[in-house]
């Protein structure tokens, strides 16, 4: 059968269930239980995507903030509109308030002012001024016209009243003169002016009886 001589291991029974009894019989290989792990994490992952994705379409948690900020923005500016709205109408009232004053004041103010100044640009004090004494009294005629030239004015003549006696103190003034008669007589407490060019070519200050 062989070529190979019988040794021990040969003298076997030709009928016995055993079998290479010379080899160790093979373990049986044990599972070191990665599949249970691998099977596990994907449990895990499912579980996870599920409470992420399909949580929050059920209602649960998330979306009801935004609907909380969402409802307290109208209420915030519901109530900031009337505010603005009444600032807008206090402001109106304040310029209605304030523009008709500012209109009215300047025309009376100017007015007041040019008629002074059209008055004492029309006083020549250049223009010469003659006194004369009609009162009877002594030295009357110099006296008042160191007052009328201390103010001054230019003095032309200072003499005596040679015309009809005067009743009272008067001052002849020629057409052109009347702002220097009303000036002088103002200076000399004389209301009595009289346009008379026949007296003097002079703005004429005639003493009466009763000057002082």
């Amino acid at each position: 059968m062989t070529k190979y001589p019988r040794d021990e291991f040969d003298q076997v029974p030709e009928t016995s269930d055993r079998h290479g009894v010379h080899r160790a019989r093979m373990a049986t290989p044990k599972s070191n239980g990665l599949g249970l792990i691998i099977l596990a994490a994907a449990l895990a992952l499912a579980v996870g995507a599920l409470s992420f994705f399909v949580l929050p379409l059920l209602g649960t948690g998330g979306p009801s903030s935004p609907v909380a900020g969402a409802t307290s923005t109208p209420a915030a500016t519901a109530s900031a509109s009337p505010s603005a709205t009444e600032q807008e109408s206090k402001s109106a009232e304040a310029e209605a308030t304030t523009e008709p004053s500012d209109e009215a004041t300047p025309e009376p103010t100017d007015e007041a002012t040019d008629e002074p100044t059209e008055e004492a640009a029309a006083v020549n004090k250049q223009d010469p001024v003659m006194i004369l004494n009609g009162a009877g009294v002594s030295g009357l005629a110099g006296t008042v016209s160191q007052t009328v030239q201390n103010d001054g004015w230019t003095i032309a003549v200072v003499d005596n009243w040679g015309g009809a006696p005067l009743a009272g103190s008067v001052i002849f003034y020629n057409p052109g003169q009347e702002a220097n008669a009303q000036a002088l007589g103002e200076l000399l407490g004389i209301t009595d002016l009289q346009e008379n060019g026949d007296v003097s070519q002079y703005v004429t200050v005639a003493l009466g009886p009763g000057y002082r």
